[in-house]
């Protein structure tokens, strides 16, 4: 078992049990180093006393506001009115009145535009035969003319009054408070816009990621100042991919090759890199640590009160779960029990000391497509080979670390305990997503199958939560279920060898593509996740911020789903007189369950509809011969 050796604090000095070491200097999000804005937006009075005060309910708010004077003068003007006291010991009023005087409202900076080559009706999505989802993805196909935003030319002008980072082009923001362009997000929009066929603007989007790696050396998490000093999931390469795989632009590859090699590199460095030693032989594997130690400036009332409700008081304590925080936000799922050390409470984090499946399958999947342009496109043997070998070696690490024979599942793994989580997140299918194993092997897409549906995670007739633990209310746990991370489990299981695989893949777009045209026919909105365990899904809820709209990663998701369905998928109900709440009680699906001893060869998909229009009941008969049940599978 790998344990941490335990540590006191006294003063400014750790006690190591068998050195003395200096105490880890205060790591901003954003320092001197990469913002000449730092003061103001990564730490500071000002920040300080905005969340003291809590002028709005979101802390993004405020690091989102433009300056109308330079840092240096506000940060003057603001000792001038109020010298060195506390928050406690000002006046509220004369800080607003300070705000209103030296701050812009958020997102002055950014101007709405329409994608470059958008057009009413693209080839791909005329091509869906349901006329019904081919009306609603000729809706969302206008969506992305409002979730389109530029910069501001007078940001370029004076950067150090913003805290947005250079954009060099236009991109697509995910919604509501996420104005900026944000890493992750854009592979699921760059796949809606390519089935939009607005390849010239998901190109936009790579090049202003490229132009991050240029300037910073790495993707940061979004396109702010204060996503400095963490990343999210690796998706840069294969969004090139996909740009590629969809136009065959040799050229961009071309232009992109050093910029996806620098950001993987990134991803090899100490901070994310951990060995393990696994029946005696060493690996190498990635997980997720944020440089930073300090307070998310865009979250930072909520990170003093999680270190306060922690009864942590000393200055190491709080470094440690600040960065802890900070690195639960750099895996993209902030916050879930994933991460919490008894499965229950925020206040018990330990991202960094979780080995997580996800990350290590996405840095698999980057390997793969290095090694995969260099032979294809830029005909470079060596340098082919070079990422084969380093694909060869991590997929051998993928499978010593994370598959747990017991349990036929790629599981995280648990530094301080030395052990596997047997707890299911619908991200421990990412293997099957990014290829990172034996294709050819249909028992690794059956044991994924068989560890969810032992895990009830395909009882929902909205779709697959992210986590089955329950009375959180953190977002990335039940009953919320995301576009993207749907999207993953189906493409798993859609290119997996296994038959069976793929028709249990048709099933789960299927539920999740009606549940959210029911959801965007009763609201007229798509949503950033969805409560999926009602008859009909609502829109999500849980977590630091309320539930937002737009929504890039969704849309894009459900456009990719039609196009790649689109002479199988159908609407299957009237939804157009559906009710749908954020408040709605929540129901269960009944289900009737039946049982066969005779083993099956093949596999038959039969979709129906009850009378009322409200429950869809997708009976699946699977190879397995167990188990059949409406709306799910079970093994």
């Amino acid at each position: 078992m790998l344990t941490g050796k335990s540590k006191l604090f006294l003063g400014f000095i750790c006690l190591n049990l068998f050195l003395v070491i200096k105490c880890e200097d205060d790591i901003p999000m954003c320092d001197s180093s990469n913002s000449q804005n730092w003061q103001i937006y990564c730490g500071g009075k000002i920040l300080e006393a905005y969340n003291y005060f809590q002028i709005t309910n979101d802390s993004k708010d405020y690091v989102d506001m433009p300056l109308i004077l330079s840092p240096n003068d506000t940060i003057a003007n603001y000792k001038k009115e109020f010298g060195e006291a506390v928050p406690q010991n000002i006046s509220e009023e004369k800080f607003k009145d300070f705000l209103n005087h030296h701050f812009l409202t958020p997102g002055h900076e950014l101007l709405n535009c329409t994608p470059d080559g958008w057009q009413d009706n693209p080839e791909k999505l005329m091509n869906i035969v349901d006329p019904e989802l081919k009306e609603w993805a000729l809706q969302l196909n206008a969506i992305w003319k409002k979730l389109c935003k530029e910069m501001d030319k007078k940001v370029a002008l004076n950067p150090e009054k913003y805290s947005l980072l250079p954009l060099k082009h236009k991109f697509i923001a995910p919604g509501g408070r996420f104005r900026e362009p944000y890493y992750w997000d854009a592979y699921w929009i760059i796949k809606g816009l390519i089935a939009s066929e607005l390849y010239e603007a998901a190109m936009q989007m790579a090049y202003n990621f490229a132009n991050f790696i240029k300037i910073y050396g790495f993707v940061p998490n979004g396109g702010r100042v204060y996503y400095l000093q963490r990343s999210q999931p690796p998706m840069f390469i294969p969004s090139v991919y996909e740009i590629f795989d969809a136009t065959k632009n040799v050229t961009f590859v071309e232009e992109m090759l050093p910029w996806m090699v620098k950001e993987f590199e990134y991803w090899q460095n100490s901070n994310h890199q951990f060995n393990i030693t696994i029946e005696n032989i060493n690996y190498t594997v990635y997980r997720y640590r944020a440089q930073s130690n300090t307070p998310r400036p865009e979250s930072y009332k909520e990170d003093i009160a999680t270190a306060e409700a922690a009864n942590l008081f000393d200055k190491d304590s709080k470094q440690r779960i600040w960065r802890d925080l900070a690195s639960a936000a750099e895996t993209g799922q902030d916050f879930s029990t994933r991460w919490f050390a008894d499965k229950k409470t925020l206040e018990k984090i330990e991202t960094t000391n979780i080995l997580p499946v996800d990350l290590n399958s996405f840095l698999c999947w980057n390997m793969d497509i290095l090694s995969y342009l260099y032979d294809e496109v830029i005909k470079d043997d060596n340098e082919s080979q070079k990422y084969r070998n380093i694909l060869s070696k991590h997929r051998r690490a993928v499978h010593a670390v994370f598959y747990n024979d017991t349990e036929q599942m790629w599981l995280d793994y648990n530094i301080r305990t030395g052990a596997h989580n047997p707890t299911f997140y619908a991200t421990l299918s990412t293997p099957l997503f990014t290829n990172c194993y034996n294709t050819l092997d249909q028992s690794k897409a059956e044991g994924v199958f068989k560890f969810f549906n032992r895990s009830h995670a395909f009882d929902y007739p909205g779709g697959v939560p992210h986590s089955m633990v329950r009375d959180v209310d953190q977002q990335w746990d039940f009953p919320n279920g995301w576009g993207h991370i749907n999207h993953m489990i189906i493409e798993g299981l859609r290119k997996s060898e296994s038959p069976v695989a793929q028709d249990v893949a048709f099933s789960l777009a299927t539920k999740w593509v009606r549940g959210n045209y029911r959801v965007y026919k009763a609201t007229k909105h798509m949503w950033e996740k969805y409560d999926v365990v009602g008859t009909y899904p609502v829109p999500g809820k849980g977590g630091e911020y309320e539930v937002q709209d737009g929504f890039g990663w969704t849309n894009g998701a459900i456009l990719d789903l039609l196009v790649t369905y689109a002479d199988r998928i159908t609407a299957g109900v009237d939804v157009s007189n559906t009710s749908v709440t954020t408040s709605q009680t929540m129901t269960s699906v009944s289900t009737e369950t039946a049982t066969t001893s005779q083993t099956m060869t093949s596999v038959s998909t039969e979709i129906t509809s009850t009378n009322d229009g409200n429950i869809f009941f997708i009976n699946i008969i699977v190879s397995f011969g167990i188990f059949i049940f409406p709306g799910f599978l079970a093994f």
